[in-house]
């Protein structure tokens, strides 16, 4: 036990006790974190009061230690918790240990982040309990000044993250990978367990959860969410966040059967202009502790990053969308005219700067327009899809496909010669004479012209060479293949307006 002389000549020697105070509570009000501030009041009553000193905090699990200084505690961890939680609600308690192989100790409450905190000192200071209350009420405000400067900090470098995150998310384009990444931030950044984000589907009218961080998307990927209902659907429809203390006192779906290990949960809106897009929701921060409004107010800055960036991509995606629509014939799911004519002009300026082959084959169907008088457009139809998925089916992945129009089609081959491009001709034909599809009409055939590029083409010569090759297969009696060794002394008549050339 502490001498009291010995503890009032150090609390007073050299009339020096203030000018302590001082340089310790300068140092924890400087602190840059929460943590380091309660290590720099240990260190600072350690070294002034020359003894060892311990640092407790209650959390909603119990009694935690937070920092020492100048030796350990010998007590065993029961009898160090029966004894704080027999601590009263004076500033300064005296707290005996003997009976637990330690000394007397001398406790010192604080307050720190809305969390009580005991401050033991080794040996008995309670003769100088009117300074060391003086002492208390200081570091309080200390610890205070760090906590809101660290705040004012945490604050200044989540506006910032949510920035850079804001950008990072708006490169990678695809919805599934911004998701995917903005839980997985925000979990860093709030220091929390489990974090979900639940977009809203127009078409289901519902709110579904895309995203996962701490627990496995599986788990909860059919669960959806009525706007209104439960805390995800409030604040969805309301627009406005919710900070729950208690989660264990708020209804959960009946497929929501995962157990929550803290009862301290956060959910915020995502709102990109008048437009609610989704709800974001944090849940187990990692020391157990309760989400406050810092960190809902730093979720709501995630949220703007976080909804610009989900709206950029959806907007993105529809772009895709519809600039791939846009190269689509409706009909077959093939290539139109237009995107073969860019992708032609593209291959044979890589067939020159590269020296590799390239060949264009032209098909067309026989007597089509016959078969549309007599049978109908649907039939035609039909017999138009049915030759696509023929085409589809009988060439590279690489290979394009296109239909130019009425009756006609075009594939581009890559990287092929004469011999190759010309077997691939007689193959299409021959699937196409024996297709079953094509019942409705059994003796439908095609016929076809290949060209091959040469190193003065243009992509129109290349074009108008296939065609008179395709007319000449037409001229010899139809359903048959002529190529770029076939002479094409028959004049090309001009295409009709379909795009077809004679049936």
């Amino acid at each position: 036990m502490n001498d009291p002389d010995r503890s009032s000549t150090i609390l007073s020697r050299d009339g020096h006790a203030f000018d302590h105070l001082t340089a310790i509570a300068d140092t924890v009000a400087r602190a840059s974190t929460a943590a380091a501030a309660i290590d720099a009041v240990a260190d600072g009553l350690s070294r002034s009061l020359q003894a060892r000193v311990h640092v407790f905090g209650r959390t909603p699990r119990g009694w935690v230690f937070i920092a020492q200084s100048g030796g350990r505690m010998h007590a065993s961890l029961g009898d160090l918790n029966a004894a704080l939680q027999s601590m009263g609600a004076a500033a300064v308690t005296s707290l005996d240990l003997r009976h637990a192989g330690e000394t007397v100790w001398t406790s010192l409450s604080l307050e720190h982040s809305g969390m009580p905190v005991y401050v033991l000192i080794a040996g008995d200071w309670t003769a100088n309990e009117a300074a060391l209350t003086g002492w208390a009420l200081a570091l309080s405000f200390a610890l205070r000044c760090a906590r809101e400067r660290a705040e004012r900090h945490t604050v200044e470098r989540t506006l910032l993250h949510g920035y850079m995150m804001g950008r990072r998310l708006s490169r990678l384009g695809e919805l599934e990978a911004v998701c995917e990444r903005l839980v997985d931030q925000l979990g860093l950044a709030l220091h929390a367990e489990r974090v979900a984000l639940a977009l809203y589907r127009p078409e289901e009218d519902r709110l579904a959860i895309v995203a996962t961080s701490g627990y496995p998307a599986e788990s909860v990927k059919e669960v959806r969410i009525e706007p209104g209902a439960w805390v995800v659907g409030h604040v969805y429809l309301s627009r406005r966040p919710v900070l729950v203390k208690d989660a264990g006192q708020i209804q959960r779906p009946t497929l929501e059967q995962r157990r929550y290990r803290t009862k301290s949960f956060v959910a915020v809106p995502m709102l990109a202009g008048g437009q609610t897009v989704g709800v974001l929701t944090a849940t187990d921060k990692h020391d157990g502790s309760p989400f406050n409004e810092h960190d809902a107010r730093a979720m709501r800055i995630f949220s703007v990053s976080a909804a610009l960036a989900i709206q950029a991509a959806r907007y993105s995606a529809e772009a895709n969308r519809l600039a791939y629509a846009a190269t689509i014939d409706a009909l077959t799911g093939l290539f139109n005219r237009h995107y073969l004519d860019a992708r032609l002009h593209q291959e044979i300026e890589r067939a020159r700067r590269s020296g590799t082959s390239l060949t264009l084959l032209l098909l067309d169907i026989d007597d089509f327009k016959t078969v549309n008088d007599t049978m109908g457009h649907q039939v035609g139809d039909s017999i138009l899809n049915g030759v696509g998925n023929v085409l589809r089916s009988s060439v590279r992945v690489f290979d394009i496909c296109a239909r130019l129009g009425g009756d006609e089609f075009a594939i581009v081959l890559p990287g092929s010669d004469q011999a190759r491009a010309t077997a691939s001709a007689e193959r299409i034909r021959q699937r196409i004479a024996v297709q079953g599809s094509f019942s409705a009409v059994p003796q439908l055939t095609v016929s076809l012209g290949v060209a091959v590029f040469r190193n003065n083409d243009a992509a129109e010569d290349l074009i108008r060479r296939a065609d008179r090759l395709l007319y000449l297969a037409k001229a010899q009696g139809k359903n048959r293949v002529c190529s770029g060794n076939e002479s094409a002394k028959v004049e090309r008549p001009v295409f009709r307006q379909s795009g077809g050339g004679p049936s």
